[in-house]
């Protein structure tokens, strides 16, 4: 099936410039990740880094943090989506947390309060349990992060998450790719799945490329995080060899 490439952006546009005060959020960013240096970092719309997550160890560890887990926004309850804060506005743990959801969904409906990824730079507790050691190398340049915790048959629409210039960058990985179907625009207009997922690989992820996910198991975890531009050397320096 092809997409509507040009709409799908054109409405992502329109909605980070769809009230003043998100304007103006925007308009005080200091620092972007421009076109060539983006390209240089995302080889491919799943670029991996040299960092891993120890899978077995984080499923155990993460349930001491059930309670927390929210079902991911307001819209599409029929999907079993939930979210956990990592990174968020205060670093507090908490219930009906605007970060455990999307922010277009969220912006759309507080435009005089809108939040947007760097406005949430405090780690939570989530990020000081062991297997999570292995991102302490990003800490002091996160923004909005959270792990997603899918069963089977939860979504993502085709959809983009940023246009570049960029304020931020996104890493993903699972726990599970067995269990999970990402695809994206390769330039055809059709998303095509991505092949040889590494379950616990960190992967950078170029989000300006219209993608879609899809969970097929249940407790399929994501980590669905954000970093600063201030963070392009450190990844630089995590670039795989393979």
């Amino acid at each position: 099936m092809l997409i509507d490439k040009e709409k799908i952006i054109n409405d992502t546009i329109q909605v980070f410039n769809q009230s003043n005060k998100q304007k103006e959020k925007f308009k005080k960013i200091k620092s972007y990740i421009y076109e060539d240096e983006y390209k240089t970092l995302h080889k491919n719309f799943l670029t991996p880094i040299d960092l891993k997550i120890d899978c077995d160890l984080f499923i155990n560890e993460v349930t001491r943090f059930s309670e927390y887990f929210e079902r991911w926004g307001s819209q599409h309850n029929h999907l079993p989506r939930f979210g956990l804060a990592v990174v968020n506005q205060d670093g507090i743990l908490k219930k009906n947390d605007p970060i455990n959801g999307s922010l277009y969904e969220w912006n759309f409906k507080n435009p005089n309060n809108p939040i947007i990824e760097s406005d949430c730079v405090i780690p939570t507790e989530v990020l000081k349990i062991e297997s999570l050691s292995p991102l302490k190398v990003f800490n002091h340049h996160w923004c909005r992060s959270n792990i997603l915790k899918w069963h089977n048959g939860s979504e993502f629409k085709p959809h983009i998450d940023t246009v570049i210039p960029s304020p931020w960058l996104r890493l993903w990985g699972t726990t599970n790719a067995e269990s999970l179907d990402l695809r994206y625009d390769n330039g055809s207009g059709t998303l095509v799945k991505f092949n040889n997922i590494e379950s616990g690989r960190i992967y950078l992820i170029d989000t300006s490329v219209v993608h879609d996910a899809r969970a097929f198991g249940d407790d399929v975890y994501q980590f669905f995080l954000s970093v600063l531009p201030s963070s392009i050397n450190i990844l630089k320096d995590l670039s795989c060899p393979h």
